[in-house]
């Protein structure tokens, strides 16, 4: 898993490749979809984040058997599974092209391959044989590359470009060569043994990196983990830490910042610990780069290593998820 966790800039410029082939320039739809479960539809919350306030259209990810009744023809669909065989994803593929959006495909083959090739829809064909949420750069990366290609969003090239020469630096810093005195991910991975990782984005761009650092952890580490995002969570949650910190040493709050966070949300961050947090062990993680697709995939590359370094210390193999495969036998009995 390690292995694969480092190699995610090379599995994103080859997604980035691979979207570059998809057909001729396409009028922006009025609502961009994009469906996919688990490791599969991470790639979805990342762009939604980077679109928000770019592009004059909204994106939504759906993570459910089912669409919202405004989708028409007007709208484009990213059909995102890994497999090729998530029910879900299938269910609501098949919804959208009864509603007319225009859809395409991004999966490594099964039924999904099978149904694009006989509707006659475009799609992106990645290499099988990964483990899906080793595979974020292969199912992001067609979707940056169609959204360039088809002139939806100015920029991503040279995005892109900043994107893949920063993640190999940051691997070798952080890479499992790298002894823990000098690597801060095998730090935090030690801080987090015993303890239940609260995962906090400070702000918007974050916030889907905090997502994937909470699934990495369960999937991974074999440890329950919770995520939440500034401001949402001074609005409720906040004041249950009343009582959450009593055990001492149960939880460890991880907040991922970015250079751009606005100082609003900054000043959040520092009340919300002197108010709330007391003595819980607290840990500040800092985006690198200059734009946001760097920037935010430099916080997914670090949660992704801390969660391999947390199985080692667990004791844990982080590539085989036995729940998650025992829960799909029954359900297709």
């Amino acid at each position: 898993m390690v292995g694969l966790v480092v190699r995610t800039p090379d599995f994103l410029r080859e997604g980035w490749e691979l979207g570059l082939r998809l057909g001729s320039p396409l009028p922006p739809p009025r609502h961009l979809l994009v469906l996919g479960m688990g490791g599969s539809g991470i790639g979805g919350d990342l762009l939604r984040g980077l679109l928000y306030d770019r592009v004059g259209f909204p994106v939504t990810v759906v993570k459910d058997y089912s669409l919202p009744a405004w989708v028409g023809p007007q709208d484009a669909v990213f059909a995102c599974s890994y497999s090729g065989n998530t029910e879900e994803t299938l269910s609501a593929y098949e919804a959208a092209g009864r509603a007319g959006a225009r859809c395409v495909a991004v999966t490594s083959g099964g039924q999904l391959a099978d149904r694009a090739r006989a509707d006659g829809i475009p799609w992106v064909r990645i290499p099988p044989g990964l483990p899906p949420r080793a595979a974020l750069g292969y199912l992001l990366g067609p979707m940056l590359g169609a959204l360039h290609r088809w002139g939806w969003m100015e920029g991503l090239e040279e995005e892109l470009g900043e994107a893949e020469a920063v993640l190999r630096s940051l691997s070798a810093r952080w890479g499992p060569e790298v002894p823990t005195l000098d690597n801060p991910a095998k730090q935090l991975a030690r801080a987090l043994v015993g303890r239940l990782p609260v995962v906090y984005a400070a702000s918007r761009l974050s916030e889907a990196a905090a997502l994937r650092w909470k699934t990495q952890l369960n999937e991974n580490s074999k440890v329950y983990a919770t995520w939440n995002v500034f401001p949402e969570l001074n609005h409720n949650e906040t004041v249950g830490w009343a009582l959450a910190g009593q055990p001492e040493g149960l939880l460890e709050v991880v907040v991922l910042r970015d250079p751009e966070d606005p100082p609003r949300l900054v000043r959040r961050v520092e009340i919300t610990r002197q108010v709330a947090l007391g003595a819980t062990g607290f840990h500040e993680v800092w985006a690198h780069g200059r734009g946001r697709l760097t920037r935010v995939l430099s916080l997914v590359l670090f949660g992704d290593l801390v969660s391999v370094y947390l199985a080692y210390l667990n004791e844990v193999d982080p590539t085989p998820v036995a729940a998650i495969d025992e829960l799909k036998r029954r359900l297709e009995t």
